[in-house]
């Protein structure tokens, strides 16, 4: 694709993460040599060496329509043992060759449901029922908070021993292989000055690199296990946390409103150091740049995104006000990105995931407008999926706005410009191409945009764009008529009709194809100075507001 970035086409697209930890020759045993302070968690702990900070994905989402009579309803479901995990999970790191430790902290057991997906309504009723209690001086409570956190079948624990700074440490022995699991409280200090258990915590370490899992209980016992402590407990450590964590966002902190997402990607990152997030009342910035010109791109955005988002608004409005928060993950380092999206999407650079509900981006670097390109475009995806009610577009529409907004201008006051962009040189090259590519690309389902040669994906995000360019300028500025309704008649079809290929042909029918080749091509040959002129977002603002 153009740039290298996608949109993971179709809400119902699973995000797969690289969860696999395959077996290799042996290199560098894991290690676990610096210690570091983890305030978020009370301890001190030694993580695994040369490794990076890994975020939790977001928990999958899950759509479901439900029907009553003509009335349809659509219902955001999850996985309960994914919701579970996540308010379980208090760490996780990934060295280079595959090895992975990951941190727990026992709250509460895992909740049964008959559901394979529920409501988080549903879930948090559940987690504060009494049968989910964990108890900290139940063996069994551990045993069964275990093996549901480590994905494993554990059996009777070795007692290990405990040292200066640990009031209990266990060995759990799992029949899976290349895992090792602990469990361990430490000591720590009471107000009274005497010393007490801590909270229990729980230690996966999954083996990557082909190191013999005996070696690798010997190190992390010896270096991790004798140097773990518990920090001085500090009063509302949890809030005072998060201010480190936080960029200022240009509104006060009260106009932020609370939502489900936004708390769970918050929480995604609240034991990660070099992680940190930035809002608006529209979006959350995840990301984990260090410099100081990122961190100002991410500023800017701020300030610039919600703008683009109303002209999204403006010229795709949406089906209705329900709104939600979207989430925005940016990457300094390719490796690390690459973890998060999986083998199978690590070549691009950029991604919206439907099922996560996340915008997935890898900085450019140095390359600051390329990096907004991707998330402009990428941005237009993440809003048409709410504003359509989750309701699968035509590519056409969907990858044609996406590249029509890639090269918007927003100004110090939050005016939005759309001029041409790059691909308007690819379209002068291939041009009997893309005006012959109309019919097809009209008709393509995703598969057939994203699949085939480089060039024909090329051609058809070339197609796309210009068709959309000539349908929101060219038209309206050489006053073909004719055409002027077909969005309006595509989106109102699309939410009567849910059906993205019914939509398309409500949209063209009446309309004479090879007559609006013709004036397609003769836009782009003798119009363009008109059409660079006229101002879309003008034209739909009200009158009042013009």
């Amino acid at each position: 694709m153009m740039r290298g970035f996608v949109w993971e086409g179709g809400w119902a697209r699973v995000l797969v993460l690289a969860a696999c930890l395959a077996g290799g020759t042996a290199r560098a045993a894991p290690s676990f040599r610096v210690d570091k302070n983890y305030p978020e968690v009370g301890l001190r702990f030694r993580t695994l060496g040369n490794s990076v900070p890994e975020p939790l994905a977001q928990p999958q989402t899950h759509t479901y329509t439900f029907t009553r009579g003509e009335e349809q309803t659509k219902r955001d479901l999850f996985d309960p043992s994914e919701l579970w995990y996540a308010s379980q999970h208090a760490g996780q790191w990934r060295d280079a060759d595959g090895n992975v430790l990951i941190l727990g902290r026992p709250t509460c057991l895992r909740p049964a449901f008959d559901q394979k997906h529920v409501s988080r309504e549903a879930f948090d009723e559940a987690l504060a029922a009494p049968e989910t209690a964990f108890d900290p001086e139940s063996a069994a409570s551990l045993a069964a908070w275990v093996g549901a956190f480590a994905s494993c079948t554990p059996r009777a624990p070795e007692p290990l021993r405990t040292g200066f700074n640990l009031t209990h440490a266990l060995f759990f022995p799992v029949e899976e292989s290349a895992t090792l699991v602990y469990a361990f409280r430490a000591k720590r200090r009471q107000a009274n000055g005497q010393s007490g258990p801590s909270e229990w915590f729980c230690a996966v370490v999954r083996i990557g690199d082909g190191t013999f899992t005996s070696k690798v209980r010997k190190d992390f016992e010896a270096q991790f296990l004798a140097n773990v402590a518990a920090l001085p407990q500090v009063a509302g450590a949890a809030q005072a946390a998060g201010p480190s964590k936080a960029l200022l966002p240009p509104v006060a902190a009260g106009e932020i409103p609370d939502h489900p997402s936004r708390a769970a990607a918050r929480k995604s990152i609240a034991n990660m150091r070099g992680w940190w997030y930035a809002e608006t009342p529209e979006y959350i910035f995840l990301s984990d740049i260090r410099s100081a010109t990122g961190k100002g791109l991410v500023r800017e955005l701020q300030g610039t995104l919600p703008a683009l988002r109303r002209a999204f608004a403006s010229l795709v409005p949406p089906f209705d006000e329900k709104t939600d928060v979207s989430v925005v993950r940016i990457f300094e380092e390719q490796e690390a990105y690459r973890q998060y999206v999986g083998n199978k999407l690590e070549w691009s650079a950029g991604l919206w995931s439907p099922m996560r509900r996340e915008l997935v981006i890898l900085s450019q670097g140095r390359d600051r407008e390329q990096t907004l390109e991707i998330i402009r475009h990428e941005a237009f995806h993440q809003y048409l999926f709410y504003a359509s009610a989750m309701t699968e577009n035509a590519v056409w529409f969907n990858e044609g706005h996406a590249c029509f907004f890639e090269g918007a201008e927003v100004d110090a006051k939050g005016r939005v410009e759309i001029p041409e962009n790059r691909r308007v040189a690819h379209l002068l090259r291939e041009f009997d191409a893309v005006t012959a590519q109309i019919p097809v690309t009209l008709k393509a389902d995703y598969a057939a945009f994203y699949n085939g040669a480089e060039r024909q994906r090329q051609l058809n995000y070339t197609t796309a764009w210009a068709l959309v360019y000539f349908l929101r300028k060219g038209a309206p500025s050489e006053r073909l008529t004719a055409y002027s309704g077909i969005l309006g008649a595509y989106l109102k079809a699309l939410a009567e009709t849910k059906d993205a290929a019914a939509a398309t042909a409500a949209a063209f029918e009446g309309i004479d194809m090879p007559r609006f080749q013709k004036d397609f091509a003769d836009f782009w040959r003798k119009g363009r100075n008109s059409g660079r002129r006229y101002d879309p977002l003008a034209a739909a603002a009200p009158a009042d507001a013009r």
